[in-house]
């Protein structure tokens, strides 16, 4: 095999050694950490009017977000804006675990730990 034929293989086989392009994207909305924007009721059911069984206080951290209604679209939340981060959980209804605690909050008592 002729010499450049050989480096042209090799360079398909094991790449140019060159990283890919980056792009802008965040974690995942479950691999972050949140912070309750104000005082909230943790309910123990999704429902809004569902019975309390803890109050998340405002500032409180490490509120770990388990899963929301509607589900969360990954690709408009990983490459989206702060802004659109706060649409998205405006727009729902979430489990958390918050101090030992799960149970449901609003989207709009949340803001993305920073």
């Amino acid at each position: 095999m002729p010499v450049r034929a050989a480096m042209t293989a090799a360079l398909i086989v094991f790449g140019t050694g060159l990283a890919p392009p980056s792009v802008a994207q965040s974690p995942s909305p479950y691999d972050v950490r949140y912070t309750a924007r104000s005082e909230t009721p943790l309910r123990g059911a999704i429902e809004a009017g569902a019975r309390p069984v803890a109050t998340v206080p405002k500032g409180a951290d490490g509120i770990v977000l388990r899963w929301c209604r509607p589900e969360i679209p990954f690709a408009t939340w990983q490459f989206g804006s702060p802004a659109t981060w706060r649409k998205i959980l405006d727009e729902r209804a979430c489990e958390v675990e918050w101090n030992g605690s799960v149970g449901f909050v609003d989207g709009t008592a949340l803001a993305p730990a920073r």
